[in-house]
C-alpha cells in the first residue's frame, strides 16, 4: 500500500513540475486582421506657393503605397490577414480624423485624434480588427542647415517647411493601439532650402530661403528604387516609408 502511495505521489509531483516548466500562453493578439487605408494628405497643414499642385502630386505618387504595404505586411506574417480598406466615395481625412495636435517634444510633428463614428464604420464594413492610417502633413520648425559652398562652415538656423508623415493603428471606436515613433529631425520631404550659393557668389551676408520647385519635388518623389532586380511601382521615397512602417509595426497589437 505504501509503495502504491509513493508511486502516486511521484506521478503527481512529476506532473506538477512539468506544468511549472511550461511557458505561459502568449496574450491573445488584439489585431488579427489589419486593414490598410490609402495614404491621406492633411492639406491644411501644408504651406507651399502652389499647394493644390503639390497635393495633387502627393495623391498621384502615393497611389500604390497601400498595396505595397499590404504585400510586405503579408510577407512578414504577423497577422492572420492584411486587406485594403477604402474610404467611401469622396471620403477625406475629415471622415476619420477629429482633430490634430502639434507636438513640440523631439521636433514639431502632428498626432491625430480619430473620429469614433468614422473608424467604427470602416472596421465594421471591411471586417477588420483595426486600420492602419498613414497621413502626410506639413510642418514648419527650426532647423540648422550647413552651407555646401565657400568654407562650408556657414549655416543658417531658422524655421524651414517640410513634409512629414504620421502613422497609427486604430481600433473601434477610436482607440490608438500604435503610433509610429517620430525621430528628432525626421522628415519625408523638404520644401525649401537656404541658397548659400547665391549668397556666396554675390558676397551677400543674408542667405535667402527658396522653395523647391514643383518639378523638382516631382523628380524627388519619382526617383526609382535602387538595385538591379528591383521592379516596383513605388518610388525610392515611398519605398523607404513602407520599410519603416513594416519594421516598426508590432506583432499583432
Amino acid at each position: 500500500m505504501k509503495k502504491i502511495l509513493a508511486v502516486g505521489l511521484c506521478i503527481v509531483l512529476v506532473g506538477c513540475a512539468g506544468l511549472a516548466g511550461q511557458k505561459p500562453d502568449a496574450p491573445e493578439r488584439r489585431v488579427k486582421t489589419l486593414g490598410v487605408l490609402p495614404v491621406l494628405i492633411d492639406v491644411e497643414t501644408i504651406e507651399y506657393a502652389n499647394r493644390d499642385g503639390l497635393v495633387a502630386l502627393l495623391e498621384e505618387t502615393s497611389r500604390d503605397v497601400d498595396e505595397r504595404l499590404i504585400e510586405q505586411l503579408r510577407k512578414k506574417g504577423d497577422y492572420f490577414d492584411v486587406r485594403p480598406v477604402a474610404l467611401s466615395s469622396g471620403g477625406t481625412l475629415g471622415a476619420i480624423v477629429e482633430k490634430r495636435t502639434l507636438v513640440a517634444a523631439g521636433g514639431e510633428h502632428y498626432t491625430y485624434t480619430f473620429n469614433p463614428g468614422g473608424i467604427t464604420a470602416l472596421v465594421d464594413a471591411h471586417l477588420v480588427d483595426a486600420v492602419l492610417v498613414v497621413i502626410i502633413n506639413g510642418v514648419k520648425r527650426p532647423e540648422k542647415r550647413w552651407s555646401e559652398y565657400g568654407t562650408r562652415l556657414e549655416y543658417l538656423e531658422t524655421d524651414y517647411r517640410s513634409l512629414l508623415y504620421s502613422a497609427a493603428v486604430v481600433a473601434a471606436p477610436a482607440e490608438v493601439l500604435w503610433r509610429r515613433p517620430v525621430p528628432t529631425g525626421d522628415f519625408f520631404l523638404r520644401l525649401e532650402y537656404p541658397d548659400f550659393m547665391e549668397a556666396y557668389w554675390n558676397l551677400a551676408e543674408t542667405v535667402r530661403l527658396k522653395e523647391r520647385t514643383l518639378p523638382g519635388l516631382q523628380r524627388a518623389l519619382a526617383e526609382p528604387e535602387e538595385g538591379l532586380f528591383v521592379k516596383s511601382a513605388v518610388s525610392k521615397k515611398y519605398g523607404q516609408m513602407v520599410r519603416e512602417l513594416v519594421d516598426h509595426l508590432k506583432k499583432g497589437m
